[in-house]
């Protein structure tokens, strides 16, 4: 059994605020607090590996942990965030009055964003990254991710089979840690958007 720690980003000035999709926005001073937060509470976890999606929030909030257990910080595709095409950067006020993002939020495998990725390519790419670092890094390993909410959510539907029109319905904070184990291509859900202090069996 593989343990994969899927920890979204810190605060960002975007978060709650605008739909930043890829654009490569930095943590804000929040942001830079919960990372340090973050690598207190996972510190004494016996983690292998850690991994990060390959933009700027996800690799500033990896740093303080990587640097705690002196463990590089592998940059892994995989685990970028969704491209939202011409959503990105458009602040949630404006989005919410747009019916074609009233129709993604009630169901993404319908409705995908203009110019962007559909919620299918997306879940199949988490899927296919989840299960090669499973084979390649196989039971006892403790792997920790660095990611988005988008992908949070999307990892989880891929490993408990969460119909794609219910991924909306997950909360993903923040610095929140979501807990997965993978055996023969199975996953299970031990923890869903925890916060610190963080378990992980």
């Amino acid at each position: 059994m593989t343990t994969f720690l899927f920890i979204r980003h810190g605060d960002t000035d975007d978060v709650d605020e605008a739909l930043a999709g890829q654009i490569d926005s930095p943590l804000n001073a929040e942001g830079f607090t919960q990372a340090g937060q973050l690598a207190i509470a996972l510190s004494h976890l016996p983690i292998d590996f850690i991994f990060s999606s390959p933009l700027l929030r996800a690799r500033q909030t990896a740093a303080p942990l990587a640097k705690a257990l002196n463990l590089p910080v592998a940059i892994e595709p995989g685990f970028n965030q969704v491209n939202f095409g011409k959503w990105q950067g458009v602040d949630f006020r404006t989005l919410e009055q747009d019916p074609q993002w009233q129709a993604f939020q009630r169901n993404p495998v319908e409705m995908h964003s203009p110019g962007g990725d559909s919620a299918v390519s997306v879940l199949q790419r988490v899927e296919k990254t989840i299960y090669s670092l499973a084979e390649q890094h196989p039971s006892p390993a403790l792997i920790a991710v660095f990611t988005h909410g988008s992908i949070v959510r999307h990892s989880v539907g891929a490993m408990i089979s969460l119909p794609l029109k219910n991924f909306n319905y997950l909360r993903i904070a923040p610095a929140s840690v979501t807990t997965l184990s993978v055996k023969n291509k199975t996953g299970k859900l031990l923890h869903l958007n925890q916060q610190v202090p963080v378990n992980w069996r």
